[in-house]
């Protein structure tokens, strides 16, 4: 889930992100096609010389899915040690003003290329121009607004997010009071992804948006947001939630309270193990488009890629990975933490590691 979506904010991973089936869980969706322009840079960059020193500016460690994501960029490092020396991590905290000064910082190390998840689509792109005079940059998981990205490495939000509306929609038979729990305030990706569910609330009058809150896609937060919500909104018929691991706070809120939590229809965008665990115990209904953490590993390697001399596709998108109930034994995973999330590179051993026990 900064779900996919900073989901404790993912997101399976999932992408997925990310992030299918009818609201019995008993019909699949048709196959949904990926949106990913495949237009080639036009002119082929001068290749470098490796191994690189790539500077990742990350805009928050928030939730358990960033955690996970981030740790894809080391296993890259890892694994491919003849491409890449070294990945200089730095993480904003959220803040738009601190990651501009990390990423000068960043340039001034000479990194011989940039992957950036933006905390903001305007306020970086001065900084962002300015580092691609001088190397590669590579925008992954949250856009900024500049034509000066070498790769775009950008989940299908606004596509997950209608996927898990429409079904919404149908489980909850276009009617009901809904609670709707959101992501990061400003980020692009939470934009997109709210989008659908405006779009999707405005086309069922008989759905009504009872309670509304942000909740960074952070599980802890999205406890709190929930019991706001419930203070005054005691009567729910379903969860619009745009990651699971608020949707999981969602569910564990609601059962506390005495809540049949089987027969409210919820949604997320992530596949947090832990959720995924209380659907499979609880016989939920539920479905979640997989936010996979792997995208990181995505960007690193078009990095080197672009480095190496080489055309790799400008904009490119991790597939769609919907869950349901009647797939979801092929993604739970008890034997791991609760906060991993499916869509992953990483080993079982470096998800105990970053993640702790289960």
């Amino acid at each position: 889930m900064i779900r996919k979506r900073i989901a404790s904010l993912s997101l399976v991973l999932v992408a997925a992100l990310a992030l299918s089936a009818c609201s019995t869980g008993n019909t699949k969706p048709a196959p949904t096609p990926q949106p990913a322009d495949q237009t080639q840079a036009q002119t082929q960059p001068a290749a470098k010389k490796g191994p690189y020193r790539i500077g990742v500016s990350n805009v928050s460690v928030g939730n358990p899915w960033r955690v996970q994501l981030m740790e894809e960029f080391r296993e890259a490092a890892r694994n491919h040690p003849d491409k890449i020396k070294e990945v200089i991590i730095t993480d904003a905290g959220g803040d738009a003003n601190k990651q501009i000064n990390d990423i000068e910082d960043l340039i001034a190390q000479k990194v011989d290329a940039l992957v950036v998840t933006p905390a903001s689509p305007t306020a970086l792109v001065p900084v962002l121009e300015e580092a691609a005079k001088t190397m590669p940059v590579i925008l992954f998981s949250t856009d900024a607004n500049t034509d000066k990205a070498a790769v775009r490495v950008m989940p299908s939000y606004a596509q997950w997010a209608k996927l898990t509306a429409d079904w919404l929609a149908k489980a909850t038979g276009g009617k009901g009071n809904i609670i709707a729990l959101r992501g990061i305030s400003g980020l692009s990706a939470e934009a997109d992804e709210w989008k659908a569910f405006d779009d999707m609330l405005k086309a069922n009058k008989d759905m009504k948006l009872i309670c509304t809150e942000f909740a960074d896609w952070d599980y802890a937060k999205a406890k709190t947001a929930i019991l706001n919500c419930l203070a005054n909104n005691p009567k729910i018929d379903g969860i619009a939630s745009l990651g699971d691991g608020m949707t999981w706070a969602a569910a564990e809120v609601l059962k506390s309270k005495g809540y049949d939590v089987a027969k409210i229809p919820m949604v997320g965008i992530g596949g947090s193990n832990g959720f995924m665990k209380l659907w499979q115990a609880e016989k939920l209904n539920a479905m979640v488009v997989a936010d996979p953490t792997s995208i990181s590993y995505s960007a690193i390697m078009a990095a080197v890629d672009v480095l190496d001399g080489k055309s790799p596709a400008k904009a490119q998108a991790p597939e769609t990975t919907v869950i349901t109930s009647d797939v979801l034994s092929k993604f739970v995973k008890p034997g791991l933490p609760d906060n991993y999330f499916a869509g992953t590179k990483l080993s079982d051993t470096s998800l105990q590691k970053i993640h702790g026990s289960k």
